[in-house]
Formats: structure tokens, C-alpha cells, sequence
């Protein structure tokens, strides 16, 4: 979780747009066929957990542009995150499930820090949160302010988001 600020590290457009360029993303990526497979996981597991998750337009779009990437975080410790729909731990579709009630809006998995296994989550308006386990946090309301607040910082509390 990056908490820090990021003051003075370059975290403009081009150091997104280098970040993104360098994990294999271009304009216009589309991942075709496999967007199906990558949703479906996620959608099978969580309701296997007795917590459906509808992987809606948003979280379609998001996945078809950026999924399969995994973008290196600057910092220590060493971390990545990777924008691959994912089911991290049994507790998943419980935790997701509480923070979508408490946003009263609807949360699908796109992603995850690969160091502590926070997971990357998308409302049905587009916005992004991080779900990590000292508590939900708001990333941004467009792909491009998330990815710069993954990779940079500063994270705000889901709560002032909370319906």
C-alpha cells in the first residue's frame, strides 16, 4: 500500500504512460478472446463463496484494455501489481461483499498487489478501490488516476465514500 505521497518521484503522465508502456500496454489493447476466461474465474470462485460478483461494463472495459498487465511499483519493499482478475483468500467474496454494501455500489476484482495481496477493485461507475487488509481505500475515479495511485500514492480511506 503506498501511503507516501510520492512527491518528487515523477509521477506525471509520462511516468504513467512509461509504466503502463513498459508492463506491455498500448493504445487500443484489446485482450479479445481471453476476457471471457479471466472474468468467468472470478465470477465462479466468488459465487462458489456464496458472494456473486456481476462483472459489469466497467470492470469489461478495464480488464479488456489492461488485464494480464503487471506493472512494477516503485519502492521498497519490491512490489507489483498486477491487473489480472483475481480471488485472493477464502475471506475474499466476504470482504468484497461488506465493502460493496457499505459503498452501495456494486465491486468486481480486477487486479492485486502482488507483495501483500491487496486486491484492485472497480465500482459499477468506474471509480477504484483497493481492498488491503489494514482497510479499503479509494484509488481514483479513472483507470489512469488509479494506476498513477498504485504506483505512486497517496491513498485516501474508502470511508469518505461510504454510503
Amino acid at each position: 500500500m503506498r501511503s507516501d505521497g510520492g512527491d518528487g518521484r515523477g509521477t506525471g503522465a509520462r511516468s504513467v504512460a512509461a509504466a503502463l508502456g513498459a508492463a506491455g500496454w498500448y493504445p487500443g489493447r484489446d485482450i479479445g478472446a481471453r476476457l471471457s476466461g479471466l472474468l468467468a474465474l472470478v465470477v465462479d470462485r466468488f459465487a462458489e463463496e456464496g458472494h456473486p460478483v456481476e462483472a459489469f461494463r466497467a470492470a469489461q472495459d478495464f480488464v479488456r484494455e489492461f488485464g494480464g498487465l503487471r506493472l512494477v511499483i516503485p519502492g521498497t519493499p519490491p512490489d507489483a501489481v498486477a491487473f489480472t482478475p483475481h480471488w485472493i483468500h477464502e475471506e475474499s467474496g466476504e470482504d468484497v461483499a461488506e465493502l460493496a454494501r457499505n459503498l452501495g455500489r456494486r465491486l468486481f476484482p480486477v487486479g492485486y498487489e502482488a507483495f501483500d495481496g491487496a486486491m484492485v477493485l472497480i465500482d459499477d461507475t468506474g471509480r477504484f478501490f483497493l481492498l488491503h487488509h489494514t482497510g479499503p481505500y479509494f484509488l481514483g475515479p479513472t483507470s489512469y488516476e488509479a494506476i498513477s495511485c498504485l504506483l505512486y500514492g497517496p491513498q485516501r480511506e474508502a470511508r469518505d465514500f461510504f454510503t
